[in-house]
């Protein structure tokens, strides 16, 4: 099992994984020196628990990093956070799906359209 660490500290490992296209897009919205993107898990969603993603640039005491990387950071509060291990974001650019793309490695089941998973 991997460790999430206390926002500030060198994370040993990452729990989740974000493809170059995602890089490449979360730079373009302008996450980096300072701002960054905030993962969230909320009830909701055919399959129990769905995703929520914001760009933030204030970090609350709870708040963990899992992910790391290129001046990129994604953060997620609390318990959230263990949740997200085995995320894997990718980004799309075609022109029926465009946009980031969240698949749960460690995902029991999940939705039919893919907005949703259960643990």
């Amino acid at each position: 099992m991997q460790t999430l660490v206390q926002l500030g500290r060198p994370s040993p490992a990452r729990p989740i994984e974000v493809s170059e296209r995602a890089r490449t897009e979360l730079r373009r919205l302008g996450v980096g020196a300072g701002r960054f993107m905030r993962i969230g898990v909320t009830a909701g969603g055919c399959a129990g628990t769905t995703y929520a993603a914001t760009l933030d640039d204030e970090l609350g005491a709870e708040d963990r990093v899992v992910f790391e990387a290129d001046g990129l950071r994604i953060v997620a509060a609390g318990e959230e956070a263990d949740k997200l291990a085995g995320l894997q974001i990718d980004y799309s650019d075609d022109l029926v799906t465009s946009g980031f793309r969240l698949t749960h490695a460690n995902a029991a089941r999940a939705c039919g359209c893919g907005a949703s998973f259960a643990l």
